[in-house]
């Protein structure tokens, strides 16, 4: 909140012009309310949730641990390994399915946004924004203390 705070005032932007959006999970609920209290937003309870900023779904394969699934399931994983993109575990969702989900999201922001949301959704919203081959959106680095700032084309971590 801190860094969003001084990014706000370095870049002389009104934090009134941006809306705020959080995945409707407690953890990023929580994150955002830190956040807007840490950057003297009130009040801090002023955002919307969107369900599509959701996590993407590892279905059945939820609360396992990548090392756990090598020993029950490894054709899956060295399935998933070969194609992070299109691969679906039981009951779960492709970072196709994804991006397919969070795209309509992203067509709806009509204003500057701050969202809270997950490492896999970071992941589409950022290949979509940047036009990137669907390997390299699987494969995107995202850090878990940092805002990504998209503007003008460019991207920049705060």
């Amino acid at each position: 909140g801190r860094v969003l705070a001084d990014w706000f005032k370095e870049a002389e932007r009104n934090p009134g012009a941006f809306d705020f959006v959080s995945s409707p999970l407690q953890r990023c609920q929580h994150t955002m309310r830190l956040v807007r209290t840490a950057a003297g937003l009130e009040p801090i309870d002023a955002y919307a949730t969107d369900p599509r900023l959701i996590e993407i779904t590892f279905g059945d394969w939820e609360g396992s641990t990548l090392q756990e699934l090598e020993q029950t399931s490894p054709q899956a994983v060295a399935a998933r390994v070969a194609d992070k993109w299109g691969f679906r575990p039981p009951n779960g969702e492709s970072y196709h399915d994804l991006t397919q989900r969070v795209a309509p999201w992203l067509k709806s922001i009509e204003r500057p946004t701050i969202a809270v949301s997950h490492g896999g959704v970071h992941r589409a919203v950022r290949g979509l924004l940047m036009g990137l081959e669907k390997q390299e959106i699987a494969a995107l680095d995202v850090p878990q203390d940092r805002f990504y700032v998209f503007e003008s084309g460019q991207g920049l971590w705060l």
